[in-house]
């Protein structure tokens, strides 16, 4: 059985369930901050998420229809609320093993978010760190582990609550991060790898390499290469989150798929100018085929419509 504080945190998770179903925008601002407060919060709720879910209609019986009475028939009256009341009950007894004795109906450890392209999503992890996750992202969480991440694939900007006794760690295929107390951006996309360090400093595959990055540096990696480290301005660093792409010699596949995830649209390149090196800034306006086109343009190619998306390719030679 729960404790008397445990039983405390699932009756908020369960307040909070409800208030949130219509909930306004200070209603989320206020339930970020109650989960932000304690770790275990973030567990209840999921709890309550998972045991909502688990209830189905056939859990109740449907009500019966009442009988017509005459107007001053009280008692009838009363025996047709009686089932309503009943009903009420059940849900709350059932509400109370599914939280306190089924923790099975919590579902896998292990969960997903997922953005869709041009989306982009706030993330409270349940240890107090956060994530910003760009447009077409996948992020697995561990319940049992809120300490541990995994960047299926896309981009993310991590804020870690810092613990030296348990470090924060992201892994990515074959590519692991470890928090020294920061905030940085990762990529994963199609073999290539990335990361960004905006404050503090990081510590990259710890039991291989352990390259060490500190703020203003980032690293990347493409499927066969070698991690490159280089120096970058932190305050340009995830500048998706403010609608500008800066890059130092980075390949035109790599502009490419950020705008595409970016903007929502579908973005390739063509021609032969996938290791083309981009340096400059992007920024990303409200019409795609401007900031589609003003790309392709500022390195002497053209955008091409194709389908729903574009191809960034070299410009036609005029004919003789």
């Amino acid at each position: 059985m729960a404790s008397e504080p445990q039983r405390d945190v699932l009756d908020e998770a369960i307040a909070w369930h409800l208030r949130l179903q219509t909930g306004k925008g200070e209603d989320w601002d206020a339930f970020v901050a109650w989960l932000e407060a304690d770790p275990s919060r973030s567990d209840a709720y999921d709890r309550v998420e998972a045991g909502h879910a688990a209830m189905t209609a056939e859990v109740f019986p449907p009500a019966p229809v009442p009988l017509p009475v005459a107007a001053n028939d009280e008692a009838p009256r009363r025996r047709r609320i009686w089932p309503w009341a009943t009903a009420f009950a059940a849900i709350a007894a059932i509400l109370l093993v599914a939280f306190v004795s089924l923790p099975m109906l919590r579902g896998p450890d292990r969960y997903e978010i997922a953005t869709r392209p041009g989306e982009q999503r706030q993330v409270v992890i349940a240890d107090g760190s956060s994530a910003m996750l760009n447009g077409d992202t996948r992020l697995i969480l561990d319940r049992n582990d809120p300490r541990h991440a995994e960047l299926a694939s896309g981009e993310a900007t991590f804020t870690v609550r810092h613990d030296d006794a348990h470090p924060f760690t992201v892994v990515s295929g074959d590519h692991q991060v470890q928090d020294v107390g920061t905030v940085f951006n990762l990529v994963s996309d199609r073999g290539d790898f990335s990361v960004e360090v905006i404050d503090g400093a990081v510590l990259y595959n710890p039991a291989r390499e352990a390259v060490s990055l500190t703020a203003g540096q980032t690293l990347t990696r493409s499927a066969r290469g070698q991690a490159i480290v280089a120096r970058g301005d932190p305050q340009a660093m995830a500048g998706w989150r403010h609608g500008q792409l800066s890059y130092a010699g980075a390949p035109m596949r790599r502009v490419a798929s950020d705008v595409s995830r970016t903007l929502g649209v579908p973005v390739s390149v063509g021609g032969g100018v996938s290791a083309l090196p981009f340096t400059g800034s992007i920024r990303i306006q409200r019409d795609p085929a401007a900031t589609i086109g003003d790309l392709a343009s500022s390195v002497g190619l053209q955008a091409r419509r194709t389908g729903n998306g574009w191809t960034i390719e070299p410009q036609p030679r005029a004919s003789r």
